[in-house]
Parts: C-alpha cells; structure tokens; sequence
C-alpha cells in the first residue's frame, strides 16, 4: 500500500458517505423534465448530460470509497464543485431561465450539499 493512499483510506467517515448519499437524493426531485423542474428549455441534452455527470461523480465516489479512497476523494470534489455550480448558475436563471420556487429550494440545497461534499473531500485528498 502506498503511503500517499494511507491516511486517505482511513478518513473516510460515515458522515462523508452520508453526504453523499444526500446530495445523490437532493438531485432526484430537481431532475431537469422529470421532477419538480418542468422548464422547457431549448438546450435540454446539454442539461441532461450535465445533471448526469453531476449526479455520477458522487456515486462513484460513494462507490469508491471502500476501495479506493483517492479516486472516490477526486470524484466526490468534481461532483461536489458541479452540483455547486449547477446550483447557483440555475438560481441565477443561467441554465434554463427563471426557476420556480420550489426550484430555488432545491437548488439551494443541492449547492449546499455540494459545497460540504466538496469541501469534505478536498480535506481528505490534502492530508
């Protein structure tokens, strides 16, 4: 075992997956056109394909976690910087005009969420 993957390995914590799996469940109501979210939008694939990048990295990293902690470190950060992206650039009525109101509730959730589970794993890839 590498002495670079040792400390990564063993910090690792229940809480952190369990951001995970939050931000994995804050995506699935604001889903563009399958949730709560029914803005018709000229660049729907574009959005989709976003969404889906955004709510795969943190399932490869709740998958990778056991494994191997850097890969699931590295994929968590990248999911957890999109989703705060995602969030904010949808609350300012960037990615498909102005949301909904129940729309700024999940967006401000799933930027927040993705702010812990970056921040989180960014802690863990620098010790």
């Amino acid at each position: 075992m590498n002495t670079a993957t040792a400390p990564v390995r063993s910090r690792w914590t229940r809480f952190d997956r369990i951001l995970l799996i939050a931000l994995l469940l804050a995506y699935i109501p604001g889903y563009p056109g399958l949730g709560i979210d029914t803005r018709e939008t000229s660049n729907a694939v574009t959005l989709g394909v976003a969404y889906s990048v955004a709510f795969l990295a943190p399932l490869l990293a709740l998958g990778a976690s056991w494994k191997w902690p850097p890969i699931a470190a590295w994929s968590a950060l990248i999911g957890g910087l999109v989703a705060v992206a995602l969030g904010v650039l949808d609350l300012a009525g960037v990615l498909a005009g102005p949301a909904p109101s129940a729309m700024i509730v999940v967006d401000a959730v799933v930027a927040g969420l993705g702010a812990a589970v970056a921040w989180r794993s960014w802690g863990l890839l620098r010790s």
